[in-house]
């Protein structure tokens, strides 16, 4: 039996332990679920609640205990509430379920879309990070490039090891990303060149074996997002990148620059979107393209493309009547 790392406590802990458990032997990490999980177990406990199923009441009364949250992070407990409701639910007729997630509507995706300048500005910060002499700049330089060209979550990115990337069949393996699926990312030939020169670099600074991580630190210790993150937010000052917006632009925005240039090149290429998107998604790690639209962002490029081909078409077809 898989265990839960940290126990629950509330008359529903074994029924919660099994959700977790079972969703993990469905190959899901659901570590973040968990965690909204425990609120809810916390919830319970600290109200003596000592049913073993759930009734509409107390359902009701977390829920105004959540309405203090921000929306999305309200949604995020009670979505896995409404989930954990409708598991109960098939061992336990009479426990109530929560169909509907009641509350504020979720706010449109936050996102920033990078131009080519936007990257040429980073690289160029990137250089010319301190200290000159060391594996610094060459690590940013190419972890934005990397981040921008393959659409890689950041966190995904900074987990890789050496061994991941096959600079000779032009292959990343992104191993155990998000719900710990594993996928192969193809990379253009210059990219893998891009990477080649890097990893030369990075061997002068620090010897490195296969299982040895790909972006590092001027100590030689993996990089983690917190230094990651911090280092790119000066970096976007110093090129003063839309600094005019509520919210700085950020590295996940870089996933949603490589999504809708891929959709660009696309309308560019006269390809058809429909039949690519399956592609994307896969490449992005998605398990379903309703999540990869999320980051589809009909930019005015994008727009002034489909009119283009909407004219094209419409009238090709009306000379031909």
């Amino acid at each position: 039996m898989i265990m839960n790392s940290k126990p629950f406590y509330s008359s529903l802990a074994n029924q919660m332990t099994q959700l977790v458990n079972y969703k993990r032997i469905q190959g899901y990490d659901y570590t973040h679920q968990a965690e909204a999980l425990r609120y809810f177990d916390k919830f319970l406990h600290q109200n003596d609640y000592s049913q073993t199923f759930l009734t509409k009441d107390i359902v009701d009364q977390y829920i105004a205990e959540t309405a203090r949250l921000m929306p999305n992070g309200q949604r995020r407990r009670l979505c896995v509430v409404r989930l954990f409701s409708r598991y109960l639910h098939t061992v336990e007729s009479k426990s109530y379920v929560l169909n509907e997630i009641p509350g504020k509507f979720r706010p449109q995706p936050r996102y920033y879309l990078y131009s080519n300048e936007d990257i040429t500005a980073l690289l160029q910060c990137a250089r010319k990070l301190k200290p000159q002499n060391s594996v610094r700049p060459h690590c940013f330089c190419i972890l934005v490039g990397l981040l921008y060209v393959t659409g890689l979550r950041i966190n995904e990115a900074l987990a890789l090891n050496i061994e991941h990337i096959d600079t000779d069949k032009n292959l990343l393996f992104v191993h155990k990303g998000k719900f710990a699926k594993d996928r192969y990312i193809g990379l253009a030939p210059s990219t893998t060149q891009i990477i080649r020169n890097y990893l030369d670099k990075r061997r002068t600074y620090t010897p490195f074996h296969s299982k040895a991580p790909f972006f590092i630190t001027p100590a030689g210790k993996r990089l983690n997002y917190n230094r990651a993150a911090s280092t790119f937010r000066r970096m976007i000052k110093a090129c003063k990148i839309d600094l005019n917006l509520n919210k700085m632009p950020r590295l996940h925005d870089l996933r949603h620059s490589f999504a809708c240039h891929c959709l660009i090149r696309w309308y560019n290429q006269g390809a058809d979107v429909n039949a690519n998107l399956p592609i994307l998604a896969a490449a992005m790690g998605h398990v379903h393209i309703q999540a990869t639209q999320i980051y589809l962002h009909l930019s005015s490029a994008i727009l002034k493309q489909a009119a283009q081909r909407f004219l094209h078409t419409f009238t090709s077809n009306y000379k031909g009547e």
